[in-house]
């Protein structure tokens, strides 16, 4: 997992807009991250740079240049999950869970889902 770049925080929002629906223009990318943020084209083209020089995307040059990630979102997610677990709670999931359900930070539905869970994997 250590091959997968860094996203930084705002960048997310242009892999998102890849994850969801690749190849994308970069007009295209340019509306979707648009329509979520009030950033300006250059500043999405310019976030798009940084994640083609990171290897996060890939770019095929065709009548218009086409733009596809190169990372899946699962090993982004994990690897963004690990590194926030290491850094906040010592690497530890129960530190996590405890300090949720000890601020009353899960609802009922949350809590129910997550002892399904864990019975889950209990019968397995």
């Amino acid at each position: 997992m250590s091959n997968i770049p860094k996203i930084g925080e705002s960048e997310w929002y242009v892999m998102k807009a890849l994850w969801e629906n690749a190849p994308l223009s970069g007009g295209e990318i340019v509306k979707a991250v648009g329509a979520r943020t009030d950033w300006s084209q250059s500043t999405i083209l310019t976030m798009l740079r940084r994640l083609v020089k990171k290897g996060a995307v890939g770019v095929d040059q065709q009548s218009v240049m086409m733009y596809t990630p190169l990372v899946q979102e699962s090993d982004v997610v994990r690897r963004e999950t690990d590194m926030f677990l290491g850094r906040v709670y010592e690497g530890s999931v129960n530190m996590l869970v405890k300090g949720y359900i000890e601020n009353g930070d899960l609802s009922a539905h949350e809590l129910q889902a997550l002892k399904k869970m864990l019975d889950d994997m209990d019968e397995k």
